[in-house]
């Protein structure tokens, strides 16, 4: 241990009071014979303490400036080029370009004139001097000597001494200069705030030709509504295992949408596993861990035709696992079917709590849809038993009448998915004698459809993409808003990269535009490389989407919430196709429910069943609307684990600091 005392008792300070510390902090001796002093210059630095900035904010913000004005003088000189490139091709050389860039200060349009001008290559020929003089010369006056050269440099004199700019100066000082945009917040983005660079935003705006809303109305109402059945978003939910899957696997092969080859397969292979009761439902779940598990995981997508509809089909899954990709289906769909298991004791766990068709009911309505089929579902495992549908209509009906559902948006329909009764034809089992109604497919058909808006900026939400087999990439959604056609210059946010339109699918079919309720799958040809994921927003860049870090809404709590929600609870927001961690920062006020009027200011927490005024806080910028400007981009749920613990409307952006 004694070498321990021996580091304890020692006095530092005595062993250090011959230290110089005017040398402390410095790396070598400056006095250095063995090298030159311009040597010294230009390999060596001065390491002394002394000359250390004050703060290290100090020094980013010597920093921040030049690496702000690289990054913009980068991104337009290539925004430039680009352009350049898609007029002309490859007949230009980049020196070339680079220099009728200089010469029209970066403005592209100027420049691909004086590439394409006879007199062009004559005046760059005329106006490059050589490389060691560094001067542009006065034809006024003789060109000065080598000898002289650093004197004039260094002398302020008349604009024919001065060193010619090469194309980053010109870039930086009109940048400064001339074209500066007026930016906001930025994290409350509005159409001047979004482009990473002023001048690249400006160049891309001046070349940006669209269609009049009045045209793009005349082709609406060519393409999609003169002589066309209407699309019909339809979204089928409900608890596991209800049979959703099976219902619409039956009607699309009744239909004559599925192949007798495709269903003999799904058949042959339901039996190898022993699951023969699945072969309809694998029309939907085709993937490999679908079929295993013998449980929608994903979405499922199809499209079919009525007499009336075309109908675009979106199978949610009902496990509670998959609530997201369930949500991501209803925002999404237009209208609803919810499967219920009329089994004896499956209708009451799926209902009753814990079970998912409460929840499902909530989502439904949470995001803004009001047209529900009721399908009793399995009526053959019960013997087709009124008494049993009337029961359970009965439950169903009070609790859609508690959470906002309308008694004639409403329609109840009992089937069978598995044998295909009151599917599209009305059973023939003396036991169902007793219905009289519509089938599903009736109902389908009577549906109303959603007013498509096609005369607001585009707004598109990704919920799956792809690398194209050529070039670009392929993104797939429901268009929101507004109107497509190819070579359409778009915005992707909140990543701010731009691309071009390349080519439209929907339904496997080659379009040359598309609407607002479409399904389309978008070929989008980059101009940056950005990293683009499920969630982004591509939208109109003269209008782009609102993004924020904070904002204001109004908030309405289930009876599923485990725990109050106070300041500073993490949840999860879910809007369209986007799911981000947020915190409550602020409980502002606690609403009456009926009459929307504030009770308690500042509450400390907010229970079950309960409304708020709140602000919200994101770990990063999100696309967000108020509920006023878009219903579809104003509405949202949160969730925490596996509880939906509300929904909400925004009702305000907030600015940050």
């Amino acid at each position: 241990m004694s070498r321990h005392r021996n580091i304890r008792t020692r006095t530092f300070s005595d062993e250090l009071d011959d230290y110089d510390y005017d040398q402390y902090g410095r790396s070598i001796d400056d006095d250095l014979s063995c090298i030159s002093p311009s040597t010294a210059n230009m390999y060596l630095y001065e390491n002394n303490m002394n000359t250390f900035p004050e703060s290290l904010e100090q020094q980013q913000q010597q920093k921040k400036p030049s690496d702000e004005s690289e990054d913009m003088t980068n991104a337009t000189i290539d925004s430039c080029i680009q352009f350049i490139r898609d007029t002309i091709g490859q007949t230009k050389s980049e020196e070339e370009i680079l220099f009728a860039l200089k010469q029209t200060d970066c403005n592209p349009e100027l420049a691909l004139n004086f590439l394409l001008s006879n007199d062009g290559r004559k005046e760059k020929e005329q106006q490059q001097q050589p490389k060691s003089t560094n001067i542009v010369p006065d034809s006024s006056k003789p060109p000065p000597t080598t000898t002289n050269t650093k004197q004039q440099q260094q002398t302020p004199s008349s604009e024919s001494n001065k060193k010619p700019e090469n194309i980053e100066s010109t870039v930086k000082k009109i940048a400064s200069n001339k074209m500066m945009l007026e930016t906001p917040d930025k994290l409350t983005t509005t159409a001047s705030s979004i482009p990473s660079s002023p001048i690249s935003a400006k160049i891309i705006r001046q070349n940006i030709k669209q269609k009049s809303v009045e045209e793009i109305k005349k082709i609406y109402q060519q393409k999609r509504i003169d002589g066309q059945k209407m699309l019909l978003n339809l979204v089928i939910a409900g608890h596991v295992d209800a049979g959703k899957s099976t219902i619409m696997g039956h009607l699309l092969s009744l239909l004559g949408n599925v192949s007798k080859k495709h269903m003999h397969k799904n058949e042959t292979e339901a039996k190898k596993l022993g699951k023969s009761s699945f072969m309809y439902a694998w029309v939907l779940d085709e993937t490999d861990e679908e079929r295993n598990r013998g449980i929608t995981i994903d979405i499922g997508y199809h499209c079919f035709e009525t007499k009336k509809r075309i109908v675009n089909i979106l199978d949610a899954p009902g496990h509670r696992d998959f609530i997201p990709n369930m949500i991501q289906g209803t925002t999404k769909a237009d209208v609803a079917m919810l499967v219920i298991d009329a089994t004896k004791g499956e209708f009451e766990s799926g209902f009753e709590a814990g079970g998912q068709t409460q929840e499902h009911i909530l989502l439904l309505r949470s995001f803004g849809i009001t047209q529900v089929a009721i399908v009793i579902n399995k009526m053959d495992n019960i013997d087709f038993d009124q008494e049993r549908y009337n029961q359970i209509v009965d439950k169903i009906r009070k609790f859609l009448k508690q959470v906002g559902f309308k008694d004639q948006s409403v329609e109840y329909i009992p089937c069978s998915g598995m044998t295909g009764d009151n599917l599209i034809e009305l059973s023939k089992n003396p036991n169902f004698n007793w219905y009289n109604g519509p089938t599903v497919i009736d109902i389908i058909d009577n549906f109303t459809c959603s007013q498509r808006i096609v005369d607001k900026p585009f707004r598109m939400s990704i919920n799956d993409l792809f690398k194209g087999q050529t070039s670009g990439i392929y993104l797939s959604g429901k268009i929101d808003y507004g109107y497509v056609e190819l070579n359409q210059k778009l915005l992707i946010l909140p990543v701010v990269e731009y691309g071009t339109v390349k080519n439209i699918i929907i339904d496997n079919q080659n379009q040359t535009e598309a609407f607002a309720g479409d399904f389309v799958y978008l070929n989008i040809i980059q101009s940056d490389g950005l990293e683009i994921s499920i969630g982004n927003v591509i939208c109109d860049i003269l209008s782009p989407c609102t993004m924020a870090t904070k904002f204001e809404a109004r908030i309405v709590t289930f009876g599923t919430i485990g725990t109050p929600l106070i300041n500073g609870s993490s949840l999860i927001i879910y809007s369209v196709c986007l799911n981000e961690v947020v915190t409550l920062t602020k409980l502002c006020s606690q609403l009456d429910k009926n009459k929307n009027e504030v009770i308690k200011k500042n509450p400390r927490l907010i229970g079950k069943n309960q409304a708020a005024i709140v602000q919200i806080t994101t770990t990063k910028p999100i696309c967000i609307e108020t509920f006023e400007n878009s219903k579809e981009y104003g509405r949202f749920v949160l969730r925490s684990e596996h509880f939906t613990m509300g929904t909400g409307i925004v009702t305000k952006i907030l600015k940050t600091n």
